[in-house]
């Protein structure tokens, strides 16, 4: 077993960690059957990637100070901008804000390890989102081994849409 550390990332961290959200998104890609431009984080810039890192709560696990799983949690202030249908609406309409998960990537090399298990509590650990009351994310409906994770980690599909060009669920969980 490899010796991990979790922490939040660093500005200075952003080129190594853009270069598992791609790897990991190509993957998550791939395995989803989105075609090719269709993921906005494929073509994100490392600055893009620093913004998202001073702005929110980017936590990384690290092997030999690089990265091998990230996820972000960022806090908003309008959970309603997600509602698209009266399920979506009626999950929503009680909650002042909600904690939002995204860019949620483990190294393929260590996929089905645990390391994603470890990233998820430590992100649903936090006190902002345990403070929000609610947890979002999207996730590729077609991705099977993801929907199923998210579901053993008590996230429930509240609604689907296509405005990204593949049918994202809305995933939820009440904490």
């Amino acid at each position: 077993m490899i010796d991990l550390i979790l922490r939040k990332a660093l500005r200075s961290d952003a080129p190594l960690v853009s270069d598992l959200i791609h790897e990991a998104m190509e993957s998550y890609r791939k395995d989803s059957g989105i075609t090719k431009g269709m993921l906005e984080s494929l073509t994100e810039s490392i600055e893009s990637v620093e913004d998202r890192i001073e702005k929110n709560h980017c936590l990384c696990l690290f092997a030999d100070n690089t990265p091998v799983g990230t996820v972000t949690v960022s806090i908003i202030d309008n959970p309603m901008k997600y509602n698209f249908s009266r399920k979506t609406y009626e999950m929503l309409k009680d909650h002042e804000k909600a904690a939002y998960i995204s860019r949620f990537a483990v190294a393929d090399s260590l996929r089905k390890t645990g390391l994603g298990l470890k990233l998820m509590d430590a992100a649903l650990d936090l006190p902002e989102c345990k403070d929000c009351g609610i947890v979002l994310l999207h996730t590729a409906v077609s991705n099977k081994n993801m929907c199923e994770f998210y579901a053993n980690r008590g996230f429930v599909l509240v609604d689907s849409e296509t405005s990204r060009g593949y049918r994202r669920g809305l995933f939820a969980r009440v904490l």
